[in-house]
């Protein structure tokens, strides 16, 4: 009998569906390569699927608010013969696109920071942290600094000049499609409503 190539499901909700209903929303919001989707790989094939996709319902399309990099992942398991059941899913509510944007871009907002300290200090010796396996937050605040660097790093963010451009959309649809072409220039974004 052949070997039948699948991972665990670590987490329970009350629904579940197949991954192939599940359209990608955020476009090119987040940029990732392919280290970032072989540590998404790795995570899912020795822990399990861990984490419930969030759904967004719009007419009869189950759009993906959190779960893309996921979904890559599943792409891939799916062309190495990975057999892929229904997988859970939390439906998060919202009145129209703008309402699941703002949402989304809320989900992956950062209130807070990580230092080395604070990551070591919550790991507590317990495990080894194997940059391998995750993706620990980088940007304004270096995860190899030190809790009085970071404060400095961050109180020098404070003084620095920034430029904006506003660009005024007529309806979402052009508004994402800017959004998506500067992105994919290398502009940093931010959606807006007036």
């Amino acid at each position: 009998m052949k070997n039948i190539k699948t991972f665990k499901i670590a987490c329970e909700t009350k629904d579940y569906l197949d991954w192939h209903n599940i359209t990608e929303f955020q476009g090119g919001l987040k940029i990732r390569d392919e280290a970032d989707i072989e540590k998404a790989k790795t995570s899912i094939l020795k822990y399990g699927w861990s984490f419930p996709f969030f759904v967004w319902v719009s007419g009869k399309t189950n759009y993906c608010l959190d779960g893309h990099a996921r979904i890559k992942v599943l792409k891939a398991l799916e062309e190495e013969g990975y057999i892929i059941p229904e997988l859970p899913v939390v439906y998060i509510q919202a009145k129209n696109k703008t309402e699941a944007k703002q949402k989304l871009l809320r989900l992956n907002s950062n209130f807070g920071h990580m230092t080395k300290e604070s990551v070591l200090e919550f790991v507590g010796g317990e495990f080894e942290l194997n940059t391998e396996e995750i993706a620990l937050p980088s940007g304004v605040i270096d995860f190899g600094t030190s809790e009085e660097e970071a404060e400095t790093q961050k109180k020098d963010m404070d003084f620095n000049e920034s430029y904006s451009v506003v660009v005024q959309c007529v309806n979402e649809e052009e508004c994402e499609e800017v959004f998506n072409t500067l992105t994919s220039q290398g502009y940093k974004c931010k959606v807006s409503t007036l």
